[in-house]
């Protein structure tokens, strides 16, 4: 998680309120409801800091305010209710720090649906204001969605966060897009060739390219440029 505890006391009192919002599910159910592996949940109700973007999603699937479950409880509060009256760190702290972006209900590489105004957000992931930044993205341009499949494997997993830039849908050689074609939508590298033909290659060499002729284009919609993929390591 993006923010330090002080002490383990303060560990020991995340991980009893994250124990306390996944119940009734176990931990292999809640594990999978957020994207997570089992390994990664049973670690954090040990101890382990978990990223921000975890934090959130558990809030969310669990329907507990995410600034209790970051900050905890006051003493004067009721030890079954999720809702801060003395916050650690204010909201408007949170928020200059942090943007967060929203996470679609939808999945790439072989997944079906659209991806518009009526996909529907399954929730919202934290990102540093100052990498978004950095990085010169607007946050207004960006957009969540989920990976499906290992056509581009080593690079993107089954399960994987993929940070998308609506703006960006320039095709530069070699770099990822999620793109639809035809009906799907898929996480792929993009390469124009001379002939007006564009390639959809996956890093996965099992995976044959798909082209798209120059007289087909009109099928080939780029969403935007991937910039930034979240993964657990176990």
């Amino acid at each position: 998680m993006e923010k330090q505890h002080n002490t383990e006391a303060d560990i020991s009192a995340f991980a009893e309120r994250v124990e306390y919002a996944i119940k009734p599910h176990s931990i292999r159910a809640f594990a999978s409801k957020i994207d997570i592996s089992e390994g990664t949940l049973r670690r954090i109700l040990k101890g382990e800091d978990p990223k921000l973007s975890i934090v959130e999603r558990i809030a969310h699937v669990a329907n507990v305010d995410l600034m209790w479950l970051i900050q905890g409880e006051t003493a004067a509060e009721c030890p079954q209710s999720p809702i801060i009256t003395q916050p650690l760190v204010k909201l408007d702290e949170f928020n200059e720090a942090f943007v967060l972006v929203p996470g679609y209900h939808v999945s790439v590489s072989t997944g079906h649906g659209a991806f518009n105004d009526n996909a529907q957000v399954a929730r919202h992931l934290a990102f540093r204001k100052k990498w978004i930044d950095y990085k010169n993205l607007d946050k207004s341009e960006l957009a969540v969605v989920f990976a499906k499949g290992d056509s581009m494997e080593p690079t993107i997993h089954n399960n994987n966060t993929i940070l998308v830039d609506l703006s960006d849908k320039k095709l530069s050689e070699g770099l990822i897009y999620v793109v639809r074609l035809g009906e799907e939508l898929y996480a792929k590298r993009l390469q124009q060739y001379l002939d007006g033909s564009v390639r959809l290659i996956s890093d996965n060499k099992e995976y044959v390219e798909q082209v798209v002729r120059a007289d087909e284009l009109e099928q080939l919609e780029i969403i935007g440029k991937v910039v930034w993929i979240g993964k657990d390591l176990a």
